[in-house]
């Protein structure tokens, strides 16, 4: 009957509260997500190297790609490659305020000049430069338009090489192939190719003036380090092209050697000695660190999946629902069928005979609570109670339960509520002489 699938059944959740629910805890995971995920999303957008280290595994060398968080031991790494994400490394970048902001803005985070230095003087790095916008991550489009200020790479060159290393300078094609020196059958093919010239260095990709890949002498005498002027030959964006994926896979592990290569995207220098043993005492902030990304992650998920379970168990397992509000009066019930009855004519005694089932599960649930009565057939459990307590009532409620429900489907109104006024009687009797 309509009236009866309008009451909400006892102990039952209802399935709106449980699409919302759901959409609630997947917007905020979402949220969640996105909000401790930003490295992790540089790592595996267009310029980032997350395909590099996956591609250098399977090739059989050791890579890992490393954002910071525990000590590295400087011995056990052949190559340390430095992606540089920061055009003015060691000032902080100004926050992008609307969408073409964000889109035009050179500096992906912030990064540290003398960090970028102190390692490279430390272990073998390949320093690479940066080339695009934050416009290329988010759109997944390359475009001149979108390539870093050209001063501003030549400045952050001259920093770590000093003055000699000289000038940037772009392919005059859409499309460049630079030979790999040690292997001319190898041709590197980049997009928009940004070049060096790289005085004193000695070209592993490209020529002198117009160099891809160099090894340059450090300024402070120290050693050397490899730089890469375009991040385009071993990005996720141009790791596709030409010979550049079997280039990284030749070249790399030649320089690192037995040892393993670290794709390095922290903002502070990790490195230690292998006898170096850092004491400290343990602090707040060593616990802190559990509730920190990615891990914050976790415990959001861990708290909304309890909250949802209590909830969830708490409706089901929980007080029994209110009959006089959950199922309605006697008069209300009685009202809302007469009215009804009244404007339905063709069918008033398959719903005389659905108000019935109606009324007597409504009865049976203010006697034994709805959490009992679902258990068994309600009208069978009431009628017992009736033939127990008010026996004299009990054949009178019976003999009419059965007269109502043979009375055929045509059935006029009056007829009808003269049905419903006889059993609300009796209904009434029962629960009054209670």
């Amino acid at each position: 009957m309509t009236d009866s699938a309008a009451m909400p059944q006892p102990g039952r959740i209802r399935p709106d509260w449980i699409v919302i629910g759901a959409v609630v805890v997947l917007c905020v995971g979402v949220f969640l997500y996105v909000m401790a995920g930003r490295q992790y999303a540089l790592r595996d957008s267009p310029t980032g190297f997350e395909g590099l280290d996956h591609w250098l595994i399977n090739q059989g060398h050791p890579t890992q790609s490393f954002t910071g968080g525990w000590p590295l031991d400087r011995t056990t790494i052949g190559l340390m490659i430095q992606p540089v994400y920061d055009t003015i490394p060691g000032q902080d970048r100004s926050v992008a305020q609307t969408k073409d902001e964000l889109l035009l803005q050179a500096d992906e985070f912030d990064q540290d000049l003398d960090v970028i230095v102190e390692r490279a003087n430390s272990v073998t790095s390949l320093i690479i430069l940066p080339k695009w916008r934050s416009g290329m991550r988010l759109t997944g489009l390359g475009h001149p338009f979108l390539i870093v200020p050209r001063a501003d790479v030549e400045t952050l060159l001259q920093d770590v090489l000093g003055e000699t290393a000289g000038r940037i300078s772009y392919a005059r094609t859409p499309f460049s192939d630079y030979e790999l020196q040690s292997d001319p059958d190898l041709v590197a093919q980049l997009y928009a190719a940004q070049l060096f010239d790289g005085q004193g260095c000695d070209p592993l990709i490209g020529r002198a003036g117009a160099m891809l890949l160099g090894r340059c002498p450090l300024p402070s005498g120290t050693g050397q380090v490899y730089v890469l002027s375009d991040p385009d030959l071993l990005n996720n964006h141009g790791l596709v092209l030409g010979d550049n994926a079997r280039i990284a896979a030749q070249l790399l592990p030649e320089i690192a050697g037995p040892k393993r290569i670290v794709i390095d995207y922290s903002d502070r220098n990790w490195l230690t000695e292998p006898q170096q043993v850092v004491e400290r005492e343990r602090t707040w902030s060593d616990l802190k660190r559990l509730f920190e990304p990615p891990f914050l992650v976790l415990w959001i998920g861990i708290g909304l999946i309890l909250v949802l379970a209590i909830w969830r168990g708490g409706l089901r397992s929980g007080p029994v629902m209110d009959p006089q509000i959950t199922l309605g009066a006697g008069k209300r019930t009685a009202n809302r069928v007469r009215a009804r009855l009244m404007r339905l004519t063709d069918q008033d005694g398959a719903l005389l005979a659905d108000f019935v089932d109606t009324r007597i599960r409504a009865c049976a649930a203010s006697v034994f609570g709805s959490a009992h009565v679902a258990a068994g057939s309600p009208e069978t459990a009431y009628l017992s109670y009736v033939r127990t307590k008010k026996p004299d009532h009990a054949m009178r409620l019976e003999t009419l339960i059965a007269e109502i429900r043979s009375v055929p489907p045509h059935l006029s109104p009056n007829d009808a509520i003269a049905y419903i006024d006889q059993f609300e009687l009796i209904l009434e009797q029962i629960s009054h002489d209670a």
